[in-house]
């Protein structure tokens, strides 16, 4: 099947990626198909961790069947799930030919957009192994911080040695059709005019952009970039703590500490 699995950390440009690829009209796009993926549970501690161990051929029968279906008759079909990136050796299993993108964005700017999802009373957003624990015993910015650094961790590791293509949040935002057009040909796609005209509409500024669809409930109104909004969101205690937390990590990735 040709098929692409766009994946990330919540909050990392997941959407407008997804959005993005799925305006080329030779692909069919579908947002967070959980209903599918469901059919194979949840991973240790509740979590959307899965293995290869969890990929029978009873479950990817029906996930493959129902991706087909969800294909239809277009050439091309990707689905975009922030919860795939931490189930990278269950999908290799499942779709040993899909073509894996991974988009990755400051740890710092993705902690402050998870404050409305994981941030307070609640867990809305993909679970990691160790959510529950962080859950009981982080709160805040904190909480999100090392939710990114855990996702980040298990991403790195999964896709170390498996052909995926990585894509730079800030990157995305600063020059997108260059970086749509790398995309494109990674998914051996043509050039096409719909996703120029769908890059036109990818800003860094926040006032009067485009939000992706599905995607609103999450946005605050509390800065006026995208890349770098941390600076604008957490105090300066709160800026050196998160920075100091994620430090190997954003150096890893290129980020300036």
């Amino acid at each position: 099947m040709n098929i692409a699995l766009i994946m990330g950390c919540a909050r990392s440009g997941t959407s407008i990626l997804g959005e993005l690829i799925g305006s080329h009209p030779d692909v069919r796009y579908k947002h967070e198909a959980h209903s599918i993926w469901n059919k194979a549970g949840l991973g240790e501690n509740d979590s959307h961790r899965l293995l290869a161990s969890h990929a029978n051929d009873k479950i990817k029968r029906k996930i493959r069947r129902r991706f087909e279906y969800a294909k239809g008759q277009a050439e091309f079909l990707a689905e975009k799930c922030p919860r795939s990136v931490l189930r990278v050796p269950f999908i290799r299993d499942v779709f040993p030919e899909a073509k894996l993108v991974h988009i990755y964005r400051d740890g710092r700017d993705v902690a402050c957009s998870l404050l409305p999802g994981i941030g307070g009373d609640e867990w809305k957003h993909l679970k990691p192994p160790n959510w529950k624990a962080l859950f009981e015993q982080e709160k805040g910015i904190v909480r999100c911080a090392k939710t990114w650094l855990t996702v980040m961790e298990i991403a790195l590791a999964d896709l170390e040695e498996v052909p995926h293509l990585a894509v730079r949040y800030e990157e995305l935002v600063q020059k997108p059709w260059e970086i749509a057009q790398n995309i494109l040909h990674f998914l051996d796609l043509p050039e096409h005019d719909q996703v120029r005209d769908f890059c036109e509409r990818i800003q860094n500024r926040t006032d009067g952009s485009y939000q992706p669809e599905k995607q609103s409930k999450w946005y605050r109104p509390d800065h006026k970039v995208r890349v770098g909004r941390w600076r604008e969101n957490l105090s300066d205690a709160e800026a050196e703590a998160v920075t100091a937390l994620l430090a190997p990590m954003l150096e890893r990735l290129g980020y300036k500490t």
